[in-house]
């Protein structure tokens, strides 16, 4: 049997994954009446606070967002969330935003950005550019904005970065993501071969389509990967972290080898045999609170 490193709470978390036998993300799109009852439960869960934080509705460029405030801060950050631009909202991930936040002593703005099949592609980036200008209107300056997000957030933070250069739009202060879906083409041979039970190639792909709806995958405001050396070179400090037994590791590996090549300033981290989105579905793990601490690490040695 394989050893693996990865704590045990850890390989806890992945034997419930694993206990109902199969990838946790569906391969086949929702059917019409299936994404009825995913948006109708989304609906019912409401919005819960994690404790010590506050959490309130509110509205950046005509968008639906979240503010999470957890005490004093030093920077206010944009954090996607993930779930492949079709499942899962921001409120979904506020364990995940508010140990961030308590961690980097930050605001977090969280967009309920357009999703599909509703909203495809450029839809997404759109909204995310549209928060961000807002914040930028409101006099938030861009020397105290963090873009971050996880999964197919954290490709849609690379996608609001690259779009933000291409109107003008001035250059955050530096880039956090986790687990980036960079690549949705799902040409990383890590998709198919990954010992992933959170998602492989085959939901990859279906997540893909829907979402594209036709459009190309190697636009760079889809599938951030493709952009110019120019654009890679125009980005902030970027912090990537990724887990080595996940589907996306080489969208990860992949990324930071073009913006490392392009004179992009990374910083890039590997958790031995952790899965995907291991930070979002539990943010008090080990490898999670030492994402958090390596967050935090990073933004203080912003110059």
């Amino acid at each position: 049997m394989e050893r693996r490193v990865a704590s045990l709470e850890h390989e806890q978390l992945v034997a419930a994954l694993s206990a109902v036998g199969t990838v946790l993300t569906p391969k086949t799109a929702p059917s019409t009446e299936g994404l009825r009852q995913i948006r109708e439960s989304e609906a019912a869960a409401g919005v819960v606070a994690p404790a010590g934080t506050e959490v309130m509705s509110c509205r950046y460029g005509d968008v639906d967002c979240l503010r999470l405030d957890a005490g004093q801060h030093r920077r206010t950050a944009l954090y996607f969330h993930g779930g492949g631009y079709i499942y899962t909202r921001a409120a979904d991930a506020l364990g995940a935003i508010a140990a961030l936040a308590k961690r980097c002593e930050l605001q977090v703005i969280a967009p309920e950005y357009h999703r599909a099949p509703e909203s495809t592609f450029p839809a997404a980036v759109d909204d995310a550019v549209a928060v961000y200008r807002a914040l930028l209107a409101e006099g938030v300056s861009n020397t105290d904005i963090v873009m971050a997000g996880d999964s197919a957030g954290g490709g849609l933070a690379l996608a609001c970065l690259i779009a933000a250069q291409r109107t003008g739009l001035p250059v955050p202060a530096a880039g956090i993501v986790f687990s980036p879906w960079t690549d949705l083409t799902v040409e990383g041979a890590s998709a198919d071969t990954a010992d992933d039970p959170v998602v492989n190639g085959a939901g990859l792909r279906m997540m893909a389509d829907v979402y594209l709806d036709g459009a190309d995958p190697r636009h760079p405001l889809a599938s951030p990967l493709y952009a110019t050396d120019d654009e890679l070179a125009s980005l902030p400090s970027l912090l990537i972290q990724v887990g080595t037994r996940e589907s996306l590791l080489d969208d990860s590996r992949r990324f930071v080898a073009r913006a490392t090549e392009a004179g992009t300033r990374v910083t890039y981290i590997e958790h031995p045999d952790v899965v995907h989105m291991w930070m979002v579905m539990a943010p008090d793990l080990p490898e999670s609170r030492q994402a958090f601490d390596l967050a935090a690490q990073f933004l203080s040695d912003l110059i």
